[in-house]
Parts: C-alpha cells; structure tokens; sequence
C-alpha cells in the first residue's frame, strides 16, 4: 500500500466518522448515553493537559521577581 493511498483512506475515513457515530448512538438510548459520557471525559482529559501545557508555555516567556532571603531579626 503507497502512502498516497493511506492518505486517501485516512481522509475518506475521517469524513465517514460522524455519520458512523450517529449511527451507533441512534441504534438504543444507552449508545447514545455511552457515547456521550466517552466524549466528555475525552474532552476533559484534553482541555486539562491543554491547560497544563499552556501555563507551562507561558511560564518559559514570563520573569518571576524574585525578593532575597528572609533576614534574620536576631
């Protein structure tokens, strides 16, 4: 198999999945329940490590101030 074709494939596969996961969720109310709790914690696992990786982005570009030690009040 070339690789111009599973290029092909890929694409036409992507542009079948939502009319494939319609079709799963409409078989029955659980598929539907299923799929929908598999979405939100997919969605919450990438929103969280999104999160994570942008505040460690912005940390390289930003310069924390930083005071010397404590003195001693003795």
């Amino acid at each position: 198999m070339s690789l111009q074709r599973s290029a092909e494939e890929l694409v036409t596969s992507v542009v079948e999945l939502p009319g494939r996961f319609v079709e799963v969720a409409s078989h029955d109310p659980l598929s539907a329940a299923l799929l929908a709790v598999g979405a939100g914690l997919t969605f919450a696992s990438v929103a969280v490590l999104g999160y994570l990786s942008l505040g460690a982005f912005v940390s390289l570009f930003t310069v924390e101030s930083s005071r010397g030690p404590p003195r001693g009040g003795g």
